[in-house]
Protein backbone atom coordinates (compact mmCIF):
# COMPACT_ATOMS: atom_id res chain seq x y z
CA UNK A 1 0.00 0.00 0.00
CA UNK A 2 1.37 3.39 -1.03
CA UNK A 3 2.37 5.80 1.72
CA UNK A 4 0.35 9.00 2.11
CA UNK A 5 0.27 12.16 4.17
CA UNK A 6 -2.66 13.20 6.34
CA UNK A 7 -4.72 16.02 4.84
CA UNK A 8 -6.49 18.79 6.74
CA UNK A 9 -8.93 21.58 5.93
CA UNK A 10 -8.15 25.13 7.07
CA UNK A 11 -10.78 25.06 9.80
CA UNK A 12 -9.49 21.96 11.57
CA UNK A 13 -7.92 22.20 15.01
CA UNK A 14 -4.30 23.31 15.14
CA UNK A 15 -3.63 20.66 17.81
CA UNK A 16 -4.56 17.88 15.38
CA UNK A 17 -2.46 19.37 12.58
CA UNK A 18 0.60 19.77 14.81
CA UNK A 19 0.23 16.25 16.23
CA UNK A 20 0.27 14.79 12.70
CA UNK A 21 3.12 17.06 11.61
CA UNK A 22 5.30 16.08 14.56
CA UNK A 23 4.46 12.40 14.08
CA UNK A 24 4.75 12.09 10.29
CA UNK A 25 7.04 15.02 9.49
CA UNK A 26 4.62 16.46 6.94
CA UNK A 27 0.96 17.29 6.33
CA UNK A 28 -1.19 18.55 3.46
CA UNK A 29 -3.40 21.61 3.97
CA UNK A 30 -6.22 21.52 1.45
CA UNK A 31 -7.65 24.47 -0.45
CA UNK A 32 -6.09 27.23 1.65
CA UNK A 33 -6.05 29.73 -1.22
CA UNK A 34 -8.34 30.27 -4.22
CA UNK A 35 -6.90 28.86 -7.47
CA UNK A 36 -7.09 32.27 -9.13
CA UNK A 37 -4.74 33.71 -6.48
CA UNK A 38 -2.11 31.17 -7.51
CA UNK A 39 -2.37 32.43 -11.09
CA UNK A 40 -2.05 36.04 -9.89
CA UNK A 41 1.09 35.21 -7.93
CA UNK A 42 2.55 33.43 -10.96
CA UNK A 43 1.78 36.36 -13.27
CA UNK A 44 3.35 38.79 -10.80
CA UNK A 45 6.51 36.68 -10.61
CA UNK A 46 6.81 36.47 -14.40
CA UNK A 47 6.21 40.21 -14.79
CA UNK A 48 9.00 41.05 -12.35
CA UNK A 49 11.66 38.50 -13.30
CA UNK A 50 13.83 38.04 -16.37
CA UNK A 51 14.40 34.89 -18.40
CA UNK A 52 17.89 34.83 -16.89
CA UNK A 53 16.39 34.78 -13.39
CA UNK A 54 14.11 31.89 -14.34
CA UNK A 55 17.11 29.60 -14.21
CA UNK A 56 17.00 26.00 -15.38
CA UNK A 57 18.19 23.14 -13.23
CA UNK A 58 20.94 20.70 -14.05
CA UNK A 59 22.33 19.13 -10.91
CA UNK A 60 21.37 16.51 -8.34
CA UNK A 61 19.50 18.99 -6.16
CA UNK A 62 17.40 20.44 -8.98
CA UNK A 63 17.26 18.11 -12.00
CA UNK A 64 17.55 19.21 -15.62
CA UNK A 65 14.18 20.12 -17.11
CA UNK A 66 13.11 22.05 -14.00
CA UNK A 67 13.21 25.82 -13.47
CA UNK A 68 13.43 28.05 -10.43
CA UNK A 69 12.93 31.73 -9.60
CA UNK A 70 14.37 32.99 -6.31
CA UNK A 71 13.79 36.10 -4.26
CA UNK A 72 10.00 35.86 -4.51
CA UNK A 73 9.47 38.18 -1.56
CA UNK A 74 11.10 40.97 -3.56
CA UNK A 75 9.07 40.51 -6.74
CA UNK A 76 5.61 39.41 -5.61
CA UNK A 77 3.75 41.22 -2.86
CA UNK A 78 0.83 38.79 -3.28
CA UNK A 79 3.17 35.92 -2.47
CA UNK A 80 4.22 37.63 0.78
CA UNK A 81 0.93 39.08 1.93
CA UNK A 82 -1.40 36.21 1.00
CA UNK A 83 0.73 33.06 1.02
CA UNK A 84 3.66 33.60 3.39
CA UNK A 85 1.43 35.50 5.84
CA UNK A 86 -1.55 33.20 5.42
CA UNK A 87 -3.15 33.01 8.90
CA UNK A 88 -3.22 29.21 8.99
CA UNK A 89 0.43 28.91 7.99
CA UNK A 90 1.46 31.40 10.68
CA UNK A 91 -0.63 29.47 13.21
CA UNK A 92 1.20 26.27 12.26
CA UNK A 93 4.61 28.00 12.29
CA UNK A 94 3.91 29.44 15.73
CA UNK A 95 2.97 26.00 17.07
CA UNK A 96 6.01 24.23 15.56
CA UNK A 97 8.76 26.84 16.03
CA UNK A 98 7.43 28.10 19.38
CA UNK A 99 8.64 31.70 19.18
CA UNK A 100 8.55 34.01 22.15
CA UNK A 101 6.90 36.53 19.83
CA UNK A 102 4.23 34.67 17.78
CA UNK A 103 3.25 36.00 14.36
CA UNK A 104 -0.35 34.77 14.33
CA UNK A 105 -1.65 36.05 17.66
CA UNK A 106 -0.14 39.50 18.00
CA UNK A 107 -1.83 42.43 16.22
CA UNK A 108 0.41 44.08 13.60
CA UNK A 109 2.18 47.19 14.81
CA UNK A 110 1.96 46.44 18.54
CA UNK A 111 5.33 47.01 20.14
CA UNK A 112 6.99 44.92 22.85
CA UNK A 113 6.78 46.60 26.26
CA UNK A 114 10.09 47.97 27.47
CA UNK A 115 11.99 45.77 29.92
CA UNK A 116 11.94 46.82 33.57
CA UNK A 117 15.61 46.03 34.11
CA UNK A 118 18.75 47.56 32.69
CA UNK A 119 19.87 44.40 30.92
CA UNK A 120 18.13 44.18 27.52
CA UNK A 121 19.39 40.62 27.01
CA UNK A 122 17.12 39.38 29.80
CA UNK A 123 14.02 40.37 27.80
CA UNK A 124 14.44 36.95 26.19
CA UNK A 125 13.62 35.54 29.65
CA UNK A 126 16.12 32.70 29.20
CA UNK A 127 19.13 34.65 30.44
CA UNK A 128 19.69 35.92 33.94
CA UNK A 129 22.08 38.27 35.71
CA UNK A 130 23.82 36.81 38.76
CA UNK A 131 26.27 38.24 41.29
CA UNK A 132 29.75 36.78 41.26
CA UNK A 133 30.10 37.27 45.03
CA UNK A 134 32.77 39.94 44.60
CA UNK A 135 30.74 42.93 43.53
CA UNK A 136 30.55 41.95 39.86
CA UNK A 137 27.86 40.43 37.71
CA UNK A 138 27.69 37.63 35.18
CA UNK A 139 25.13 36.86 32.49
CA UNK A 140 24.20 33.18 32.18
CA UNK A 141 21.64 31.01 30.46
CA UNK A 142 18.98 29.42 32.63
CA UNK A 143 17.75 26.95 30.03
CA UNK A 144 14.56 26.42 28.06
CA UNK A 145 12.35 23.34 28.11
CA UNK A 146 10.31 21.57 25.46
CA UNK A 147 7.48 24.01 26.13
CA UNK A 148 9.59 26.73 24.53
CA UNK A 149 10.35 29.28 23.46
CA UNK A 150 12.61 27.79 20.79
CA UNK A 151 13.44 31.23 19.35
CA UNK A 152 12.57 34.88 19.85
CA UNK A 153 10.78 35.06 16.47
CA UNK A 154 11.15 33.51 13.02
CA UNK A 155 11.97 34.86 9.56
CA UNK A 156 11.73 33.75 5.97
CA UNK A 157 14.50 31.33 5.08
CA UNK A 158 14.11 30.92 1.31
CA UNK A 159 11.47 32.02 -1.21
CA UNK A 160 11.53 30.16 -4.52
CA UNK A 161 9.18 29.23 -7.35
CA UNK A 162 9.87 25.63 -8.33
CA UNK A 163 8.65 24.45 -11.74
CA UNK A 164 8.91 20.79 -12.69
CA UNK A 165 9.04 20.12 -16.44
CA UNK A 166 8.23 17.08 -18.53
CA UNK A 167 10.91 14.42 -18.41
CA UNK A 168 12.56 15.80 -15.27
CA UNK A 169 13.70 13.11 -12.86
CA UNK A 170 13.16 12.81 -9.15
CA UNK A 171 14.97 15.36 -7.05
CA UNK A 172 17.44 13.90 -4.58
CA UNK A 173 15.70 13.28 -1.25
CA UNK A 174 17.14 15.61 1.36
CA UNK A 175 16.52 17.32 4.69
CA UNK A 176 16.49 21.08 5.27
CA UNK A 177 19.01 20.55 8.09
CA UNK A 178 21.59 19.59 5.44
CA UNK A 179 22.35 23.25 4.70
CA UNK A 180 23.68 23.65 8.26
CA UNK A 181 25.77 20.51 8.32
CA UNK A 182 28.51 19.79 9.16
CA UNK A 183 28.99 23.16 10.86
CA UNK A 184 26.18 22.68 13.37
CA UNK A 185 26.66 19.55 15.44
CA UNK A 186 23.93 17.44 17.01
CA UNK A 187 21.21 18.55 14.61
CA UNK A 188 19.26 15.31 15.21
CA UNK A 189 18.77 16.41 18.83
CA UNK A 190 18.13 20.10 18.22
CA UNK A 191 14.63 21.49 18.77
CA UNK A 192 12.65 22.29 15.64
CA UNK A 193 13.86 25.44 13.92
CA UNK A 194 12.58 25.24 10.31
CA UNK A 195 9.11 24.78 8.85
CA UNK A 196 8.93 24.47 5.04
CA UNK A 197 5.90 24.92 2.83
CA UNK A 198 5.21 24.24 -0.84
CA UNK A 199 2.12 25.97 -2.19
CA UNK A 200 0.49 24.21 -5.14
CA UNK A 201 0.52 26.75 -7.95
CA UNK A 202 -1.02 24.01 -10.07
CA UNK A 203 -2.52 20.63 -9.31
CA UNK A 204 -0.02 18.25 -7.71
CA UNK A 205 -0.15 14.65 -8.95
CA UNK A 206 2.21 11.71 -8.70
CA UNK A 207 2.67 11.81 -12.50
CA UNK A 208 3.48 15.54 -12.81
CA UNK A 209 6.14 16.07 -10.13
CA UNK A 210 4.24 16.36 -6.87
CA UNK A 211 6.51 16.89 -3.88
CA UNK A 212 7.68 13.57 -2.41
CA UNK A 213 7.76 13.28 1.38
CA UNK A 214 8.92 10.34 3.50
CA UNK A 215 6.48 10.06 6.43
CA UNK A 216 8.20 9.42 9.74
CA UNK A 217 11.70 10.18 8.43
CA UNK A 218 11.90 13.12 10.84
CA UNK A 219 12.50 10.44 13.51
CA UNK A 220 15.08 8.43 11.55
CA UNK A 221 18.83 8.30 12.03
CA UNK A 222 20.90 10.11 9.42
CA UNK A 223 22.22 6.89 7.90
CA UNK A 224 18.85 5.29 7.11
CA UNK A 225 18.06 5.26 3.37
CA UNK A 226 14.44 5.69 2.27
CA UNK A 227 13.06 2.91 0.10
CA UNK A 228 10.61 3.58 -2.77
CA UNK A 229 7.66 2.11 -0.87
CA UNK A 230 8.30 4.51 2.02
CA UNK A 231 7.85 7.64 -0.11
CA UNK A 232 4.53 9.51 -0.33
CA UNK A 233 3.44 11.94 -3.05
CA UNK A 234 1.80 15.14 -1.85
CA UNK A 235 -1.12 14.98 -4.26
CA UNK A 236 -3.39 17.98 -3.77
CA UNK A 237 -5.53 20.54 -5.60
CA UNK A 238 -4.26 23.90 -6.77
CA UNK A 239 -4.26 26.38 -3.88
CA UNK A 240 -3.38 23.72 -1.29
CA UNK A 241 -0.03 23.42 0.50
CA UNK A 242 2.24 20.71 1.85
CA UNK A 243 4.28 21.51 4.98
CA UNK A 244 7.19 19.54 6.43
CA UNK A 245 9.75 19.70 9.24
CA UNK A 246 13.49 20.28 9.02
CA UNK A 247 14.46 16.60 9.46
CA UNK A 248 11.89 15.21 7.03
CA UNK A 249 13.23 13.66 3.83
CA UNK A 250 11.58 15.25 0.80
CA UNK A 251 12.16 16.22 -2.83
CA UNK A 252 10.28 17.05 -6.01
CA UNK A 253 8.96 14.16 -8.08
CA UNK A 254 9.53 13.18 -11.68
CA UNK A 255 7.06 14.40 -14.32
CA UNK A 256 5.65 12.40 -17.20
CA UNK A 257 3.30 15.17 -18.31
CA UNK A 258 3.72 18.23 -20.51
CA UNK A 259 2.13 20.56 -17.96
CA UNK A 260 4.45 19.56 -15.10
CA UNK A 261 3.70 21.34 -11.86
CA UNK A 262 4.38 24.72 -10.27
CA UNK A 263 5.07 25.44 -6.59
CA UNK A 264 5.74 28.52 -4.48
CA UNK A 265 8.14 27.53 -1.71
CA UNK A 266 8.68 29.32 1.60
CA UNK A 267 10.56 28.31 4.73
CA UNK A 268 10.12 29.81 8.17
CA UNK A 269 13.30 29.75 10.20
CA UNK A 270 14.24 30.60 13.79
CA UNK A 271 15.76 34.06 14.12
CA UNK A 272 19.02 32.72 15.56
CA UNK A 273 19.82 30.72 12.38
CA UNK A 274 21.27 32.18 9.19
CA UNK A 275 18.58 32.61 6.54
CA UNK A 276 19.15 30.30 3.57
CA UNK A 277 18.46 33.04 1.01
CA UNK A 278 19.82 36.54 1.62
CA UNK A 279 16.55 38.39 2.04
CA UNK A 280 18.20 41.80 2.43
CA UNK A 281 19.61 41.62 -1.09
CA UNK A 282 16.48 39.94 -2.50
CA UNK A 283 14.24 42.46 -0.73
CA UNK A 284 16.23 45.67 -0.13
CA UNK A 285 14.76 48.36 2.14
CA UNK A 286 13.24 50.42 -0.68
CA UNK A 287 11.27 47.35 -1.81
CA UNK A 288 10.46 46.17 1.72
CA UNK A 289 8.84 49.52 2.60
CA UNK A 290 6.07 48.73 0.10
CA UNK A 291 5.05 45.66 2.09
CA UNK A 292 2.87 45.53 5.19
CA UNK A 293 4.34 45.78 8.66
CA UNK A 294 4.00 42.01 9.07
CA UNK A 295 5.58 41.47 5.65
CA UNK A 296 8.61 43.54 6.62
CA UNK A 297 8.98 41.65 9.89
CA UNK A 298 8.72 38.16 8.38
CA UNK A 299 11.43 39.00 5.84
CA UNK A 300 13.76 39.75 8.72
CA UNK A 301 13.55 43.49 9.27
CA UNK A 302 13.26 43.02 13.02
CA UNK A 303 15.56 41.86 15.79
CA UNK A 304 15.54 40.01 19.06
CA UNK A 305 16.93 41.85 22.09
CA UNK A 306 20.33 40.28 21.40
CA UNK A 307 20.50 39.29 17.71
CA UNK A 308 20.17 41.25 14.48
CA UNK A 309 19.90 44.70 16.03
CA UNK A 310 20.85 47.99 14.43
CA UNK A 311 21.60 50.94 16.67
CA UNK A 312 19.04 53.69 16.24
CA UNK A 313 16.45 51.36 14.66
CA UNK A 314 13.25 49.93 16.15
CA UNK A 315 13.55 46.32 17.37
CA UNK A 316 10.11 45.48 16.03
CA UNK A 317 10.75 47.01 12.61
CA UNK A 318 14.30 47.93 11.65
CA UNK A 319 13.02 50.15 8.84
CA UNK A 320 11.83 52.60 11.52
CA UNK A 321 13.74 54.79 13.93
CA UNK A 322 13.77 53.55 17.50
CA UNK A 323 15.72 51.33 19.87
CA UNK A 324 16.93 47.82 19.21
CA UNK A 325 20.52 47.92 20.41
CA UNK A 326 21.40 46.47 23.84
CA UNK A 327 24.57 48.61 23.80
Amino acid sequence: MAKSLVSFEAGEAIEDIVEALNRDGGVIMLNLAPPELMDEVYDEILANSSEHERAAGGDILWPEGNKTVGGLAGISSKYVEQLVLHPKMLEIADAILKPQEPMSTRPPGVDVPAADDAWPYTRFRRLEVVDDGHGGKQLRANGTGDAGPYCHHYNLGATVMLEVGRGAGNQCLHRETAIYQPWVAHLPEIREFILSVNWAGSEFRSDNGATRVVPGSNHWSEDRIAQPDEVAHAEMPKGSAVAWLSRTLHGSGASEKDDGRRAFFASYIADWARQEENQYIAVPPDVATKLSHQGQRIIGYRSSPSLGWVKGRDQENLLRDGKSSPL
